[in-house]
């Protein structure tokens, strides 16, 4: 049994090791393995990015977006802060998808790459498609329902913020 687990592992661990890319970025030039890929351009750093193809044509738009929300706020997160981008790509659907911020240039590189959103210098319909399906526009959504009234239950030992549900329990 250890021997199977231990050939498992293995394998997993090579078979990581073949086909892991390595992504890098120069200025805005993001590569993979040393073949230049696509262009991150920091519009206005750091609160967008625009993705264009080698051709200088532009193929989507990060436009990061923030805002509090007292159900966020914690010890690690005082102020409730939540930072999203919002992604809007020039396909013929214009389709629009929101996800986390993901850190710096080259994290959203390795997710623009390892998603297989760019494939020949365009995007690949599909696969932005499933993006958008999987990633939808939950900030958004949320941003809106923020509109209402938010009433909250306090805990005084440790200070945690709970909201109240609709009968008010």
């Amino acid at each position: 049994m250890k021997n199977r687990l231990f050939t498992f592992l293995l394998l997993v661990c090579s078979s990581q090791l073949f086909f892991a890319q390595k992504v890098t970025v120069k200025k805005d030039l993001v590569s993979v393995d040393e073949t230049p890929v696509f262009t991150l351009v920091s519009t206005s750093y750091p609160d967008a990015y625009t993705l264009y193809n080698l051709k200088n044509e532009k193929l989507a738009y990060f436009f990061a977006q923030f805002y509090s929300d007292p159900r966020q706020i914690n010890n690690a997160n005082p102020q409730g802060k939540v930072s999203y981008f919002d992604i809007t790509f020039f396909n013929e659907a214009m389709d629009k998808c929101e996800i986390r911020i993901v850190g710096f240039k080259k994290h959203l590189a390795e997710l623009i790459i390892s998603e297989g959103l760019v494939k020949e210098g365009k995007l690949d319909e599909a696969a932005v498609k499933q993006f958008c399906r999987i990633n939808g526009t939950k900030f958004s959504e949320d941003r809106k329902m923020r509109g209402r009234p938010l009433l909250l239950r306090i805990n005084k030992k440790s200070g945690d913020h709970y909201p109240l549900k609709k009968n008010g329990a």
